[in-house]
Order: structure tokens, then C-alpha cells, then sequence
């Protein structure tokens, strides 16, 4: 899946920003039930291909806001844009900030 982050950087230190940048690259570009040890993690793009376009947009982007909750909850999605075009190509652009939670 092809996609765009959008990390803000602030309250973080320069290896925690690395870290976090990386972390949501990997899930992001992990297909669901693709991983041996751990099915769930990854986008499940199979639930999405086939719909029209704004529901597969919606979907999309409910699935990257769970998995972003889940396993990697040191940020929070703030807002979800996307690039596309004629044929249906979505690709999110996800914009990303540190959660409330981790101070």
C-alpha cells in the first residue's frame, strides 16, 4: 500500500521521532494475516478492494486508526487526506502527532 506520513515532531527526541517514523512504516506496509506470529497486525486491504470510493475511503481510514491504537499508541491519528485518481487508487496521507497519553 502506498501512503504518506505526516509525523510532528514535536515532544519527541530526534531517536524517539526515528523510532515512532519507523514503527508506523512497517505497520503500514504490512498486509494483514501476513505475519506468522501475529495475523492482526497490518492493513487488511482485502476487507477494503471493491467498494466505491468513499466507503473504501472510510474504511481505510477506520482500519490505520485501530491499528495505529493499537500498536503504536505513543501517537494519535489526527486527520486522514487522500491522494487519487481515476482508477481508484487511494493513497492516504496521515497525518500524525504524539498522544496525550505518553506526556
Amino acid at each position: 500500500m502506498e501512503y504518506y506520513i505526516d509525523l510532528d515532531s514535536g515532544g519527541f527526541t530526534m531517536d524517539e521521532f526515528q523510532e515512532i517514523k519507523l514503527c508506523l512504516e512497517t505497520l503500514l506496509s504490512i498486509i494483514s494475516g501476513t505475519q506468522a506470529l501475529n495475523r492482526d497486525i497490518g492493513i487488511d486491504i482485502e476487507k477494503i478492494v471493491g467498494y466505491p470510493y468513499e466507503i473504501a475511503k472510510n474504511m481505510l481510514s477506520l482500519e490505520i486508526m485501530e491499528k495505529v491504537e493499537t500498536y503504536e499508541p505513543r501517537v494519535n491519528v489526527e486527520s486522514i487526506d487522500f491522494k487519487g485518481n481515476m482508477e481508484g487508487l487511494l493513497i492516504p496521507i496521515i497525518h500524525f502527532r504524539k498522544s496525550e497519553e505518553q506526556g
